[in-house]
């Protein structure tokens, strides 16, 4: 699914999304086709349940959003040594 079918099913919403096909572009991941996992009128609610499912499968990509943003985009960190366990 693209953005602005997201968009249209859910205006003014938070939504979890699955990045189906994402590519890096200058410092920026860019998500071009995605799945709806879940959609929420908080977003605090949205991010304790992406933060969870990160948690569950670390090996998929999993992002919230808020539909009023024009782009699905997000600023890459360079992690630098070792991340611990929890």
């Amino acid at each position: 699914m693209r953005w602005d079918e997201v968009q249209h099913l859910y205006p003014n919403d938070w939504v979890v999304i699955e990045a189906i096909q994402a590519h890096s572009d200058n410092g920026l991941r860019l998500v071009e086709d995605m799945a709806i996992v879940q959609q929420f009128d908080d977003s605090f609610e949205a991010m304790k349940r992406c933060n969870e499912l990160q948690r569950d499968r670390p090996s998929n990509e999993f992002y919230f959003f808020h539909t009023s943003r024009q782009r699905v985009e997000i600023r890459e960190r360079r992690w630098i040594g070792i991340r611990g366990g929890r």
